[in-house]
């Protein structure tokens, strides 16, 4: 038997720009606004208004209403990023002491901004081949 050798097709790992940053705090307000630990030496916040985000916040930091939850960014200010989210009835945002396995972070969602942004010269969310995610 001959196993044709054109079947099996390379795919690469997914790229996301921008990467996912950790949330280190978070308010009860509309609009929400997160806090970001941005790593200076291997990241850079380059969210921006518009786009599509997802937050993943483990139990133990509380604010669980927020889990999994899509947002629209509203606006971002240096590490403070505004999203379309009313919590003003969820639970406090709490760091939780001792060992955690788990971060709460936020990443990019879909492919709504697959376009260059002509006013930042900056492509705000992109993947591998521009395929969304």
């Amino acid at each position: 038997m001959t196993i044709p050798t054109d079947n099996n097709t390379y795919l690469p790992g997914v790229i996301q720009i921008p990467s996912s940053l950790t949330l280190i705090a978070a308010t009860q307000s509309y609009p929400m606004i997160i806090g970001v630990s941005v790593n200076p030496v291997t990241e850079v916040n380059s969210y921006q208004a518009g786009q599509l985000v997802r937050l993943m916040i483990p139990i133990t930091y509380g604010m669980f209403q927020a889990n999994n939850l899509i947002a629209s960014v509203l606006e971002v200010d240096g590490n403070d990023i505004t999203l379309d989210i009313d919590s003003r009835q969820f639970d406090s945002f709490v760091i939780p002491t001792g060992n955690n396995f788990q971060v709460a972070t936020i990443a990019p969602c879909g492919s709504r901004n697959l376009t260059l942004d002509n006013d930042t010269n900056s492509v705000p969310f992109q993947s591998l081949n521009n395929i969304g995610n």
